[in-house]
């Protein structure tokens, strides 16, 4: 009955009541006849114990109002029944009325009815509801905050600020006092979020499940958080009209993150882009540590905090839905807009992860520059006066995430590069919006490598639950044993050391945590093996991972359980054996010593962190080894993070033990107890102002570490920079070897066409012009041979006239002064290679990478053989396959020349690989001009070379400048100036060496 297809709603109940009682009628004689009514009773027991919870995030929409419905076949929302906590028996329901299916339809009605008549989320925007246990199909689920009329309310967590408020809000804890909605304040505004997750059917086998989530009343648990994606991918839902299950949330998920994302992007997202309710509510003001902060999360976070900081979350939301829904929202304004606001908030969040408040400070500036280039001076004042405040605001809410384990202060670093590149282009455009198997490749990589860091994080958890389950039944043992005052004590303090390590451990966020990530995993593998089977094997291992997870979820949910049993024995014990005084006592002693050994940890984490930092600085400020020195720096950054970690750690021994403190100073009778008390709280308190003092130490050495490895960093990019400089600078492809041999080449090829005109058709002989090369030719069928005497060289040519054009396939040796050879790749028959020929030139094949080489010989008309000497030629061009050999600078690849008379352009392009190395050049001469001007830009392919670019311009008279760029961070970014200095190139490093290439000749297409 409680399947979602199987539904009949009160509307339906109504009506099959009416259509029963519409057999009334009459007699012959006028009298009404009445007759008996048949009443059916339908009933039906049901439990609520399916979980569906999540956060509503935007930032943190609190106070709003939930509203929860299922959707029909044709995508229509209906009323669904729900409850507020899960069942702990079964509630039976029942319906009267004239036919079974009216009967039924009245049961449906009345759990609706039981339906609770409001339903808000809490302070972080959290929310839970329980379905029937055998309900399947979609849920969909609305947040409402609203401007005016109710208490809910929305949080900003975009850094450069959410609007104005018509009121300033007193100030308080959060606000502070002035108009501006500023990051981290609550503010009112209409605003609805929405998302569809689908409810999976229970297995067969789950009835002996103790419950899910930790909640032995809970069946099934589901996350369906609420966020900006997911109401993206919800509207497109519903606005489809069709039916919802799983898979149609899989492919609209995926098809949102490739339009807002871009693919390269949407791999990042492998754990949550089968289904992205999973993960991703993360208000940036407050993160509380129940989600990691992992690469796919953050983006969503960055890319919905950059949402919240535009004009209207509404229009944009619209907007965005509508770039969508056409398949073209990169080319939108909407998608300009957003843009920038998320490379600032990606910039200001690498700023809170790596620096300093000064830091962030100057990254909030820029980014509020950025996203109001009209701002007038006076806000802008503003907006600078208001930094500071906002930085330190930025930077608690980065160390409380910290401190509430969403991630490390290393990994936050790491995490913050990662996603700024990643969000540095949003968006696709034509064939890259779709996923192809590349892409599932690509995403099958990525996820299986999630799924294997959740299973080491998981046998890591399963190790501690099992000691804390040892040390438990120890504590067990001891409660059983009390007999007298003095066990009782004993038994007191260890269940309560026993609750401050699990406080510490947080073992049921722990594992809750993998058990939605394993969750995750299983929605993106259905998607995969949806595309193939050969993907099986990651679902089972997703699948096998989400068992183990939830069966540690139930194990630490039994081990709750035992404790609070423990802690009300331990009261129990206080009372009867009346030692309230004695077993504070001794709890605040204990906590005390562990206070004491944490402090110990904290200064010994804080010796191998200055340690670690004074080696990388020392490694930093000799610049000897590279590579060397960003291990150090790597192990300085680890040092650093391991030390703020211990520092937290301290601090929450010493919350526990000067709350320890005080209830014993509470309780305490005799004047030695109160002084010892009283001594106890003093030093928690001191102790945690030292311990505020090596927090910050803790920070300070971190955000040098974290300077020293971008410095470190940016040192092995210069490296590698040098180094491909000098490969360079001893390849043939850099000198005018291989240029100036096809430049000569097809200025003798045209000169003996030429003189060839006028001679007969056919024969043999010595070329006027270029006396050194002998030729052998045909005119009937254009072809020609040349051999030069004196280097050995040779070159065959088959042409044909096409129109305005004389087309050359051509081929041959060539030997160089310099002893260099360079071959010209041409096909093993003739006439199919200038069939090729003749289809590049007139356009039926468009890729020079399909036809070996090739000169077009474009004239100012049409041209034969009878009026090609009279003809003016406007353009030459040669697309060359070809193979130099220079010693050890050998080369394969192409070498493409063109020349246009009209404009005095020249222009060289070469690609391919020379040794291991894969380079382009691109050459131009412009010689419109009363001097040449010339422009060179090589490239060089490979991730080593971190995308090397060399770019040259000038003139002889003016000399040659350039500079030398390198992918770093993400971006294209200046590594040197470069200048042509004589024979040879002269590099000035942003390191301020000074390197000279010489014996370097750079490809000069003047000729």
């Amino acid at each position: 009955m409680a399947q979602r297809m199987n539904r009949i709603t009160p509307i339906a109940a109504s009506v099959a009541l009416t259509l029963g009682l519409a057999g009334c009628g009459s007699d012959n004689d006028g009298n009404t006849y009445v007759p008996p009514v048949e009443s059916v009773t339908s009933s039906d027991d049901a439990q609520f114990n399916v979980e569906i919870t999540g956060k509503a995030v935007k930032g943190a929409m609190k106070g709003a109002v939930v509203s929860v419905m299922t959707l029909d076949e044709t995508g229509q929302s209906v009323p669904v029944a729900f409850r507020l906590e899960a069942s702990a028996e079964a509630e039976t329901f029942t319906g009267e009325a004239t036919s079974q299916d009216a009967a039924d339809a009245a049961v449906e009605a009345s759990k609706i009815a039981g339906n609770p008549d409001a339903l808000v989320t809490g302070d972080n925007g959290s929310y839970s509801i329980y379905l029937e246990d055998d309900f399947t199909g979609p849920v969909y689920i609305t947040v409402t905050t609203a401007e005016e009329g109710d208490d809910s309310f929305l949080r900003c967590d975009a850094y450069i600020g959410c609007g104005t408020y018509d009121d300033a809000p007193e100030a308080d804890d959060v606000n502070d006092g002035d108009t501006n909605i500023e990051f981290g304040e609550w503010y009112k505004a209409d605003l609805e979020l929405s998302v569809v997750k689908y409810v999976a059917a229970a297995e067969a086998d789950s009835s002996d499940t103790s419950g899910a989530a930790g909640d032995a009343n809970v069946a099934r648990s589901f996350k369906a958080n609420v966020t900006f994606l997911t109401t993206l991918v919800a509207q497109a839902l519903l606005e489809a009209e069709g039916e919802v299950d799983a898979d149609a949330i899989a492919s609209t998920s995926l098809n949102t993150v490739f339009q807002v994302f871009g693919p390269d992007a949407a791999v990042l997202l492998s754990a949550l882009i089968g289904d992205l309710s999973n993960g991703g509510a993360v208000d940036l003001s407050d993160v509380d540590g129940e989600e990691s902060l992992s690469q796919g999360v953050l983006m969503i976070a960055q890319l919905s905090s950059s949402v919240q900081g535009l004009p209207s979350i509404s229009d944009t939301i619209a907007s965005i839905k509508a770039g969508i829904a056409a398949g073209t929202l990169s080319t939108t304004d909407i998608a300009a807009t957003l843009q920038t606001a998320v490379s600032s908030t990606a910039s200001v969040f690498v700023a809170i992860a790596t620096g300093d408040e000064d830091a962030i400070k100057a990254a909030l500036e820029a980014a509020y520059l950025a996203n109001n280039p009209n701002a007038s001076a006076a806000d802008i004042a503003t907006f600078a006066e208001n930094s500071a405040g906002i930085a330190a605001k930025a930077k608690e809410a980065k160390d409380n995430a910290v401190k509430n384990g969403a991630a490390t202060d290393a990994e936050l670093a790491e995490l913050a590069g990662t996603v700024q590149e990643a969000l540095e282009e949003l968006g696709c455009t034509g064939d890259e919006c779709v996923a192809g198997d590349d892409f599932f490749a690509d995403l099958a990589v990525a996820l299986s490598a999630q799924i294997d860091a959740s299973s080491t994080e998981l046998t890591a958890l399963q190790t501690s639950i099992d000691t804390a389950e040892e040390m438990l039944a120890d504590v067990q043992e001891m409660g059983g044993a009390v007999t007298d005052a003095a066990t009782a004590i004993e038994f007191v303090a260890a269940v309560a050391a026993l609750e401050n390590e699990a406080e510490a451990a947080d073992l049921s966020t722990a594992t809750n945590k993998v058990y939605v990530q394993a969750q995750s995993y299983v929605s993106t593998a259905s998607l995969l093996v949806a595309q193939s089977s050969d993907y099986q094997g990651i679902l089972d291992t997703a699948i096998d991972l989400q068992d183990a997870a939830l069966e540690e979820v139930e194990n630490v949910s039994t081990y709750d359980l035992a404790l609070a049993q423990l802690v009300l024995d331990a009261e129990a014990a206080i009372t009867e054996y009346e030692i309230e005084v004695e077993a504070a006592k001794e709890i605040a002693l204990n906590t005390a010593d562990v206070a004491d050994e944490k402090k110990a940890a904290a200064d010994t984490a804080e010796a191998a962190s200055t340690s670690a930092l004074a080696d990388a600085q020392a490694a930093v400020d000799s610049g000897d080894d590279a590579q060397a020195t960003v291990e150090l720096v790597d192990a300085a950054v680890t040092a650093a993070s391991d030390f703020s970690a211990a520092v937290d750690a301290l601090e929450l021994a010493i919350e526990q033990a000067l709350e320890a403190a005080t209830e014993y100073e509470a309780v305490a009778v005799t004047e030695a107890d109160m002084a010892e008390a009283a001594d106890l709280v003093e030093s928690a308190e001191m102790m945690a102002e030292a311990a505020e003092t090596q927090a910050e130490l803790a920070n300070e050495q971190l955000v040098t570490a974290l300077s020293l490895q971008a410095e470190a960093d940016l040192a092995v990019a210069t490296a590698s920079v040098k180094e491909t400089s000098e490969s360079l600078s001893t390849m043939t492809v850099l000198t005018s070897t291989g240029g100036d041999a096809l430049y000569d080449t097809a200025e003798v090829l045209f000169d003996v066409f030429e003189e060839l005109a006028d001679m007969g058709n056919s024969g043999e002989g010595t070329s006027t012009t270029h006396p050194e090369w002998a030729y052998d030719y045909s005119l009937d069928d254009l072809t020609l041979m040349l051999t030069n005497s004196t280097t050995g060289s040779m070159i065959t040519a088959s042409a044909a006239y096409q129109d305005n054009q004389l087309v050359v396939a051509w081929g041959g040796m060539l030997t160089t002064e310099s002893d260099a050879t360079v071959e010209l790749v041409t096909g093993d028959v003739a006439a199919d290679a200038l069939e090729e020929c003749q289809a590049f030139a007139d356009g039926t094949i468009t890729d020079s990478t399909q036809i070996d080489s090739c000169l077009v010989f474009t004239f100012d008309g049409a041209v034969n053989a009878d009026t090609v000497d009279d003809a003016e030629l406007t353009m030459a061009q040669a697309w060359n396959r070809v193979e130099i050999e220079d010693g050890d600078s050998d080369f394969m690849g192409t070498l493409n020349l063109s020349g246009m008379e009209e404009t005095d352009m020249a222009m060289l392009e070469l690609a391919g690989m020379s040794g291991d190395l894969d380079f382009s050049v691109m050459s131009e001469v412009d010689s419109s001009g009363d001097e040449d001007m010339t422009m060179l830009e090589i490239k060089v392919n490979g991730d080593a070379a971190m995308g090397y670019t060399l770019s040259m311009s000038g003139t002889e008279s003016a000399g040659y400048m350039g500079d030398v760029k390198a992918m770093y961070d993400g971006m294209m970014m200046t590594f040197g100036t470069a200048t042509k200095v004589t024979n040879g190139v002269s590099i000035t490093y942003i390191d301020d060496e000074v390197i000279d290439y010489t014996d370097v000749t750079l490809i000069d297409s003047s000729n």
